[in-house]
């Protein structure tokens, strides 16, 4: 399992290196994903992610890569308890994790399980008995979490697509004919 996990991490570091584009705009683009990523939206994180992408003017792809690569199955009981935890110290009142847990549980069976449409249906309905204060709450801790992420994300993204872009020039120079 460990070896599998670090063929999907080259996999995907593979995929950011083939980006092509300005820097900045990629960079925005992984920022742009990893701030959403860490936002509790499961269901409807994609959806949500592209319309915004093209909105902000940011890159679609890499906020796609960086989203999937903040927001996966591993990463998703974790994040969800984090969110929850700093959320719940910030806001009024007490959500409790049980409930939370049981309705996760449901959404993440609804996703394995059911046809993609059909378990996001399931899965939405799920949250939504949630109820508006946990939800809240867990925005909230995500929005804590995902903005200092997503900077941190940006000027770490900016750096590495940036020696990509003088990598491939410094290539094209030494592959052309003298």
């Amino acid at each position: 399992m460990f070896r599998n996990l670090l063929r999907l991490l080259r996999y995907y570091l593979l995929r950011v290196k083939r980006l092509k584009g300005d820097p900045e705009y990629l960079a925005r683009g992984f920022a742009f994903g990893v701030f959403m990523g860490v936002l509790p939206l499961v269901p409807v994180q994609t959806i949500i992610l592209v319309p915004l992408t093209i909105l902000f003017r940011v890159s679609t792809i890499a906020a796609l890569i960086a989203g999937t690569l903040v927001s996966n199955p591993l990463t998703f009981m974790p994040q969800y308890y984090l969110t929850w935890k700093i959320g719940n110290a910030v806001l009024p009142g007490e959500v409790s994790w049980e409930q939370l847990n049981t309705v996760l549980h449901e959404v993440s069976r609804f996703m394995a399980e059911e046809s993609f449409l059909h378990g996001i249906a399931k899965s939405i309905t799920a949250i939504s008995r949630l109820g508006l204060n946990t939800i809240a709450v867990l925005l909230t801790g995500g929005a804590i979490i995902g903005i200092p992420a997503g900077i941190i994300s940006y000027f770490f993204a900016r750096k590495f697509f940036y020696a990509v872009r003088k990598r491939r020039l410094k290539r094209q120079r030494l592959d052309k004919p003298k």
